[in-house]
């Protein structure tokens, strides 16, 4: 039985550097199956896939239903649709809300099919989608990433994600690769502060752990 890690990651299609950022980063010894989803319409699905696959050695692919989250495989989200866990199938419905929050569905069924070995990542995006999410899935143990957002280019996913006080890491897309890599090896991390992040500016006065980098 596959037991490796499912990375669940919610970002923006307006803004592909960042999930780029972080699948590029990652060290080949690190295992994991990733699952990305974005908001966009159908014509936007095409690149966000040619983009991945210039900047990843990982088979990266649209999700179909019922596809088994394999290690070392990226899965994009079609468009128009919602896609949930069962087990480490990936199941793929049609959307059928006005309000498209992929992240906070994604997240949330993560969090109740793998509890504390469940991970959700925030990146940069408009909106708040994650935000909910992410509090499932720190409630139930798992680990929680947001990017920077002074990092970002839409910084509101991630202030909405922190703001939950649930975020346990708040990094740029290539350290959080780093720290999902190093979480993977039970290592604990070198340093953390609890803190407040600036935001162009202002302090967002959340609690979250800062990588010592970003102190």
């Amino acid at each position: 039985m596959d037991t490796s890690p499912i990375v669940a990651v919610a970002c923006s299609a307006d803004d592909l550097e960042a999930v780029c950022e972080l699948l590029s980063a990652l060290p080949a010894e690190y295992s994991a199956a990733f699952i990305v989803v974005q908001h966009f319409n159908s014509g936007r699905e095409k690149s966000l896939a040619e983009a991945l696959a210039k900047r990843t050695i990982l088979p990266v692919m649209h999700a179909h239903d019922g596809v088994v989250a394999e290690q070392d495989h990226v899965y994009l989200i079609p468009a128009n649709t919602t896609l949930t866990m069962t087990g480490r199938r990936i199941r793929v419905t049609p959307n059928a809300s006005k309000l498209h929050h992929p992240g906070d569905i994604l997240f949330s069924s993560l969090a109740k099919e793998r509890g504390d070995s469940a991970i959700g990542v925030v990146l940069s995006g408009e909106g708040s989608d994650g935000a909910l999410g992410i509090r499932a899935i720190k409630q139930g143990g798992g680990t929680t990433f947001a990017q920077y957002p002074g990092s970002a280019r839409f910084p509101g996913m991630p202030i909405s994600a922190i703001e939950t006080g649930c975020v346990g890491f708040v990094l740029r897309p290539n350290e959080i690769a780093r720290e999902l890599t190093r979480l993977s090896r039970h290592a604990t991390p070198r340093a953390s502060v609890a803190g407040s992040v600036l935001v162009s500016g202002g302090r967002l006065n959340a609690p979250v752990i800062l990588a010592p980098d970003y102190v």
